[in-house]
């Protein structure tokens, strides 16, 4: 890539289910958003501050713990406002007991600063991360289209999909999901899931055993 890009993308592997958080950051203003701080809140912040960065918002994905866990520590020590869509903001708050379930602990996150709903944007100075409501892995799940990104969180993985046997998982909705609002992105939009390596539009559409090689769009 030439020249130098709005956005950069970093990528810290955290907890103990591996979950990928990324700080996108704007280098031209200085500004920084957090997607998905699953844990380890005092390694986030520091790669935002190593980058001279100010973070501005924390967006969620949803709500399960392990997207959830560095929550608290970044709000308390930033400031920045927390967005995540009203049906997984009970899962987010419900996160301490969805751990306790795996024999694990996350610190109680704070109530949301935004309600996210289809169509919103956040603006990162110039840039804007749009909104996809797609349910499916759980009710509420969002993912956040900017710059021929998608972040997509458990909605897709590299040849996978996520679980949808979690309360207010369905399978057939996140299919939908996936076809309707991530199949019909441009076939060299980059997919940044939750766990696992970064994929593309058409490597899934050609390759992923769930769709059975979805027909690309001309």
């Amino acid at each position: 890539m030439t020249g130098n890009p709005p956005l950069s993308v970093m990528v810290l592997e955290v907890g103990p289910l591996a979950e990928n958080t990324y700080v996108v950051g704007h280098p031209a203003s200085g500004g920084a958003v957090v997607i998905d701080p699953g844990d380890e809140g005092e390694g986030i912040l520091r790669l935002v501050e190593s980058q001279k960065m100010t973070l501005e918002r924390i967006l969620l994905t949803h709500g399960h713990f392990d997207h959830v866990g560095g929550v608290r520590f970044l709000k308390e020590r930033t400031g920045a406002g927390v967005c995540i869509h009203p049906e997984d903001a009970d899962w987010m708050r419900n996160a301490p007991r969805q751990a306790a379930m795996f024999g694990l602990a996350v610190p109680e996150p704070p109530p949301p600063d935004v309600l996210l709903a289809e169509g919103d944007v956040i603006r990162l100075s110039d840039q804007e991360f749009r909104v996809l409501h797609t349910p499916g892995h759980s009710p509420g799940h969002v993912t956040f289209l900017v710059g021929g990104m998608a972040f997509v969180g458990d909605l897709i993985f590299a040849g996978s999909i996520g679980r949808t046997d979690l309360p207010g998982g369905s399978h057939e909705a996140l299919l939908r999901s996936v076809r309707e609002k991530i199949f019909t992105l441009p076939p060299e939009t980059i997919l940044l899931p939750g766990h696992g390596p970064a994929t593309t539009v058409e490597q899934e559409k050609r390759s992923n055993p769930f769709f059975n090689g979805e027909t690309m769009q001309p």
